[in-house]
């Protein structure tokens, strides 16, 4: 026959007995652990910061002690939107030449049944005349620009 239910009793009471020691010492065994841990991520961030601080505090002297350059100085003295292409040639005229789009609506220029831009001169002699209108307009707009800013400074001389 089997054990009886007595015996039965006694050793699941042995062996809850025992197990219940490992739990107890499982239960202190990680709290050491989580302690150690902790202390250990405490130390690193204190060594972190004090090592930002360090790296912040040696910037800040470099800064101050340095001299200024002379692209430095000259950034300062111009506008921010005009500053930012002197940081990055490419960047910042694509930025300006973004920014300048998304304000203009798109335009289409035709001439008669022709889209201005969109197909080349056939012949020879009308890129030629192409470029020449081009080079007239250009000279057309120099000319206006300055002659508005001379009158503009003649009469704030007065």
């Amino acid at each position: 026959m089997g054990p009886s239910s007595d015996q039965i009793e006694r050793e699941i009471g042995e062996r809850r007995g025992s197990m219940e020691s490992k739990v107890v010492e499982l239960r202190e065994r990680g709290r050491r652990q989580v302690r150690r841990a902790s202390r250990t991520a405490l130390i690193a961030v204190g060594a972190g910061a004090a090592v930002g601080v360090i790296v912040v505090g040696v910037f800040v002297a470099y800064r101050l002690t340095r001299p200024a350059s002379p692209r430095e100085r000259a950034r300062r003295l111009l506008p921010p939107g005009l500053a930012a292409l002197g940081r990055s040639a490419r960047g910042g005229r694509r930025s300006l030449e973004l920014g300048l789009r998304r304000r203009v609506p798109s335009m289409r220029l035709y001439v008669g049944d022709r889209q201005v831009g969109e197909e080349p001169a056939t012949t020879h002699w009308e890129r030629i005349a192409v470029r020449a209108a081009q080079a007239a307009g250009t000279a057309a707009a120099g000319a206006i620009t300055s002659r508005l800013l001379s009158s503009l400074a003649s009469r704030r001389e007065k």
